[in-house]
C-alpha cells in the first residue's frame, strides 16, 4: 500500500500532468471543489473504508483520493473542508443552536453573549495556567524526522493520535505526545506559515494560517481559557482568539474570524500505513505523556463549570466533528455515525449550501470532511467495498 505523502490537503497549488494546477480558494467557503495530488494512491486493503462516485464509478479512499477508476487517471483528490474533531462537550458548549446531524438542535435555547471589549463574556475567560502569556511555551522551531526513523520515534506507538496535514505534496504529523507539551506548534512550508493548535481539555485540534487579514502573525498560549478551551493570542497585536470559536474574543482584532484549515485527527498507525513517507515531529520536541490522568475518559469532568452546560444527548467525552460553511454549523456525533452507518462508512448531507461527504472509520476514530464536488458539480457517493 503506498500514497502520495499525507493526511491533510490545504489550499495550494498542486501539479497535474507537468502543468500548473491552482486549486479554489479557502477550503471552508461555498464551491470549494477537487483539485489533485502528487504520488503513489493508498489502495484500501478488505475492510477499509472505500466509497464510489456513481456518475464515473472511481472509487476513493479513506483520504478522498481517487485510487480505482477514470478520476484516478487524474489523480482526483476530494477537497477537505475546514472540519474539526474535539469531545462532544466541547462542541456542545461553543455552538449552542447548531445542527446536530442529522436534524437536531444543539443546547437549545441557550446562546453566547458579548461582553464590553469582548466577543464572549468577559469574566468567562478565565486563568488556566500561572504565569499569564506563554505559560505553556509554543514549539517555534520545530524538529523533523520521517516515519522510519526508529531512533526518534521510540516515544510513538501504533495507537497514539496524530494531527496530519497534507498539501497535495507534503505530509507532516503532529503527534499529539508532542502537542501535551507546547499546544501550539508555529510552522510552515516554503513561503507560507501557520500554526498547528490542539487544546488537550477539549480535545480539539485546527491549523490556523500564519497570515491574517493581510497581517503576518504568530500565535502563542495566552494563559486564558474560555469553556475550557485554549484561548490563543498573536504576537502581532496581542489580541485574543478562541480556538473552537475560531474568532478575535479582545483586542484590536475583535470579532475578526480566523483563516484555518484542516488537521485529520487519527492514529498514528493509521496514518503511517496510509502515509508511509510522511515527515514527522521527532523526540527533540519535548515529548511528554498525557498530563490529565484519567480526563480523556471521565464524562463529569470538563475541568471547569461552562456555560451553557453542555448538552446531555452524548457521553461528554464522546468525539465529534464539526464543519461551518456560510452560516451554517454542523456537528457529526461518532456515536451516531456509527449508529446509522456503521463502523465504516459515509455520510452525505448538505451544510449551507454546499454538499458535503463524511468518510468515517470507527476502528480509529478517524472523521473527514469533504466538499461532494467534481469539476465544479455537485457528485453523489455510495460506500463500495473492494
Amino acid at each position: 500500500m503506498r500514497v502520495s505523502a499525507a493526511l491533510l490537503v490545504l489550499a495550494v497549488g498542486c501539479a497535474r500532468n507537468g502543468q500548473p494546477h491552482t486549486a479554489p480558494g479557502n477550503p471552508g467557503v461555498t464551491g470549494a471543489d477537487s483539485t489533485t495530488y502528487e504520488g503513489a494512491t493508498f489502495v484500501p486493503a478488505a475492510g477499509d473504508l472505500s466509497f464510489v462516485d456513481v456518475a464515473s464509478g472511481s472509487r476513493f479512499n479513506l483520504m478522498g483520493q481517487a485510487y480505482e477508476g477514470p478520476l484516478a487517471e487524474d489523480a482526483v483528490q476530494l477537497r477537505i473542508l475546514p472540519a474539526m474533531t474535539a469531545f462532544w462537550f466541547a462542541w456542545s458548549v461553543h455552538y449552542p443552536g447548531a445542527r446536530v446531524w442529522p436534524d437536531a438542535v444543539n443546547n437549545a435555547g441557550h446562546t453566547i453573549e458579548s461582553g464590553p471589549g469582548c466577543g464572549v463574556p468577559c469574566d468567562e475567560l478565565i486563568q488556566g495556567c500561572f504565569g499569564g502569556r506563554d505559560c505553556i511555551p509554543s514549539n517555534d522551531e520545530p524538529h523533523w524526522t520521517t516515519a522510519g526513523d526508529t531512533p526518534r520515534l521510540g516515544y510513538l506507538a501504533d495507537d497514539d493520535r496524530v494531527l496530519g496535514l497534507y498539501d497535495g505534496v507534503n505530509a507532516r504529523a503532529y503527534p499529539l505526545d508532542a502537542l501535551w507539551t507546547h499546544e501550539i506548534v508555529n510552522d510552515g512550508i516554503a513561503d507560507r506559515t501557520f500554526s498547528v493548535t490542539y487544546c488537550p481539555l477539549t480535545g480539539s485540534g485546527i491549523l490556523v494560517e500564519g497570515v491574517q487579514d493581510g497581517t503576518p502573525m504568530r500565535f502563542g498560549v495566552s494563559g486564558l481559557l474560555y469553556n475550557s478551551n485554549l484561548v490563543l493570542y498573536d504576537r502581532t497585536t496581542d489580541s485574543l482568539y478562541g480556538q473552537m470559536r475560531q474568532v478575535g474574543f479582545k483586542g484590536d482584532n475583535l470579532g475578526l474570524p480566523l483563516a484555518t484549515a484542516p488537521v485529520v485527527d487519527t492514529t498514528w498507525g493509521t496514518w503511517r500505513a496510509m502515509f508511509p513517507d510522511t515527515a514527522v515531529l521527532s523526540d527533540r520536541n519535548g515529548i511528554s505523556g498525557y498530563p490529565y490522568g484519567d480526563y480523556r475518559t471521565d464524562d463529569a469532568d470538563t475541568f471547569m463549570r461552562t456555560n451553557p452546560p453542555p448538552d446531555p444527548r452524548y457521553a461528554a467525552k464522546d468525539y465529534a466533528i464539526g464543519v461551518t460553511v456560510g452560516d451554517e454549523t454542523v456537528i457529526y456525533a461518532f456515536p451516531e455515525i456509527e449508529a446509522r452507518v456503521g463502523k465504516v462508512g459515509i455520510v452525505t448531507d448538505t451544510v449551507g449550501d454546499e454538499p458535503v461527504v463524511l468518510a468515517y472509520d470507527g476502528r480509529s476514530q478517524t472523521a473527514v470532511v469533504f466538499s461532494a464536488r467534481i469539476a465544479g458539480e455537485p457528485a453523489t457517493f455510495e460506500v463500495g467495498g473492494d
